[in-house]
């Protein structure tokens, strides 16, 4: 990969990939090493959920032209789910429960996507201005 996707306009929500997926995808295994129960409601459930994640950030990762898309589905994944939980929600699709760490980290998840979306836009516009002032070589 070259230097230039980690710092142009798709940086931001490339960066938000990784973080937010290196957190999800620790959470997640920690949750299944500790012997998660895949009961309904059960942990095991709230891993896969955040594997899913995990794996549409790495595809953001993996190609810059989608970061800005995978970052999108997951903040309003958990938009949905931060919804969900205020308004008085105790498990997510009826198999996944929902504790307190899950409605600070839900929120948390969707306003710093929805930061990097905005950021990695206006970075993006700024470029597309500055290239269109630029004389030509």
């Amino acid at each position: 990969m070259r230097a230039k996707n980690w710092t142009g306009s798709a940086s931001a929500p490339r960066w938000y990939a990784v973080a937010v997926g290196l957190f999800l995808g620790i959470r997640a295994v920690t949750t299944l090493a500790a012997g998660a129960s895949f009961a309904v409601p059960g942990d095991g459930w709230r891993s896969v959920f955040q594997l899913v994640a995990v794996a549409v950030l790495a595809a953001g990762i993996a190609r810059p032209g989608a970061a800005r898309a995978a970052v999108a589905a997951v903040t309003v994944t958990y938009l949905l789910a931060t919804a969900w939980e205020v308004s008085g929600g105790a498990t997510l699709l009826g198999a996944i429960p929902v504790d307190m760490r899950d409605r600070l980290v839900h929120p948390l998840i969707a306003v710093l996507g929805a930061a990097a979306l905005l950021i990695g836009r206006r970075r993006a516009a700024v470029s597309r201005r500055a290239a269109a002032a630029a004389p030509p070589a």
